[in-house]
């Protein structure tokens, strides 16, 4: 059923969810995996992809109801056990063209894979969704502190870089994220304390005490904090809190529903389990078109690879809202999900009328992007080869998309600081970028 709500138990919240940050935080068995498939059950009943990354082997049961034998979610899952498709490390670039493409949801179990292999494949992915990605679509990431940890060496660095830009720019191109971990302490503090809302479980760890109060002052975030750690030793399963200061306004605690899908538990199921096999039309149509298109794949070279960027800075501190406003406004941002979506199944139709009667159809949604027109070449030459030409041909780069002043300082490398502001200033002043609000974009009529 089809609402504007997502049902996770004793709360809902409006399905803008899917473009909003979580971190769910829990020990081992406390329920947070089940409180993020609770999640993407209700997103995918209200037509909104996910992806999950998943290196502990458990999010394939989405494909079968909670008896562990019925047709459940139609989900395709990428992966070296339980899996539609094989899965190597060279794969991230092309699941993120795929899923983008048809909007379809995935799961991508990597559980098996060497860690370096598993970090390289998030990175690809995350860094062609951020570009590509056109509709609003929710990413879950499993054991998240292997990506974001706290501390960010040697080879770790193109990993970090892009989940973390993800996590901090995925809401410009409608990707929310929800990190999964059983500490809080051992996700980096920058990134975690972007994160919009706080999902907290059972957890006996005196050491996440400081990392969680790091994210109730940068939020500064309204409730009983000693009330709220007090209680996490003794919570029972599937019952925690919910902290959103700036998301929904509220602080409570919360019980979540039973699963509707499956739940592994590999110490009751064994290693010897074995996936029924449904023939979902739309799961094997998808496995076909995915095969080709790594064939094509390989006659082609890669992508690119995009110039990383160090560290996470944190966003502007926005000044609290009225509680009445959230829910306007999250009225308002659910309702445009709504028509997004419906539209989106309206145009699949109209395709399918074409390709029945012969006309050309095309599985994308057609879209305009902002364009850059000459007058761009000739003020990158006038303002030539400093910050403000660094600025300027970023946001040119990314036409169509927002910025925080801290973002475009962590895209082009500068320190956030008097000459930087003079950087924005000049932009503005010449019409070549424009302000809304606290966020920064090329100025479409160049």
């Amino acid at each position: 059923m089809i609402t504007n709500q997502l049902n996770l138990g004793s709360i809902q919240i409006p399905i803008n969810a899917a473009t909003k940050t979580f971190a769910i935080l829990a020990k081992r068995g406390a329920g947070k995996t089940w409180t993020a498939a609770v999640m993407a059950e209700e997103l995918f009943k209200n037509g909104i992809p996910f992806v999950v990354f998943d290196p502990i082997d458990v999010w394939w049961g989405l494909r079968l109801t909670a008896n562990g034998k019925d047709a459940g979610l139609p989900v395709v899952v990428f992966g070296l056990e339980h899996a539609d498709i094989p899965l190597d490390r060279d794969m991230g670039r092309t699941i993120a063209q795929a899923i983008v493409r048809e909007n379809v949801s995935c799961v991508i179990n990597t559980f098996g894979m060497p860690k370096v292999a598993q970090r390289h494949l998030i990175a690809e992915f995350a860094e062609e969704l951020l570009n590509i990605n056109n509709t609003p679509r929710h990413v879950f990431i499993e054991e998240a502190h292997e990506f974001v940890p706290q501390h960010v060496f040697g080879g770790l660095g193109k990993t970090f870089n892009s989940v973390s830009n993800l996590v901090v720019m995925g809401r410009n191109r409608g990707i929310g994220v929800t990190l999964i971990n059983q500490r809080a302490a051992t996700i980096n503090k920058d990134v975690l304390t972007q994160l919009d809302t706080l999902l907290a479980f059972q957890n006996v760890s005196p050491h996440d005490r400081k990392a969680l109060k790091d994210w109730v002052e940068f939020h500064a975030a309204e409730g009983d904090f000693e009330k709220f750690m007090a209680s996490l030793p003794s919570l029972p399963k599937g019952e925690g809190w919910i902290w959103s200061p700036e998301f929904l306004g509220i602080f409570e605690r919360i019980k979540i529903r039973k699963r509707e899908t499956f739940h592994p538990d590999r110490e009751k199921i064994g290693d010897k389990f074995t996936m029924p096999e449904f023939g979902q039309t739309d799961i094997q149509a998808f496995i076909g078109r995915f095969a080709r298109s790594l064939e094509d794949g390989k006659k082609k070279k890669g992508s690119p690879e995009k110039p990383s960027v160090a560290g996470v800075l944190q966003e502007e501190i926005k000044p609290k809202e009225n509680p009445e406003l959230l829910v306007l406004r999250n009225e308002y941002e659910s309702k445009l999900m709504r028509k997004d979506i419906e539209i989106r199944k309206l145009h699949e139709i109209i395709v399918q009328v074409r390709n029945i009667v012969g006309g050309s159809g095309s599985n994308q949604i057609l879209s305009v992007p902002v364009s850059v027109g000459n007058n761009a070449e000739e003020w990158l030459k006038k303002l030539g080869n400093g910050g403000a030409s660094r600025i300027f041909k970023f946001l040119i780069e990314k036409s169509g998309m927002k910025f925080t002043k801290s973002q475009i300082a962590l895209a082009v490398r500068l320190r956030i600081s008097g000459s930087f502001n003079t950087y924005l200033s000049t932009l503005k002043r010449t019409n070549l970028i424009v302000k809304d609000g606290n966020f920064f974009s090329i100025n479409p009529d160049l």
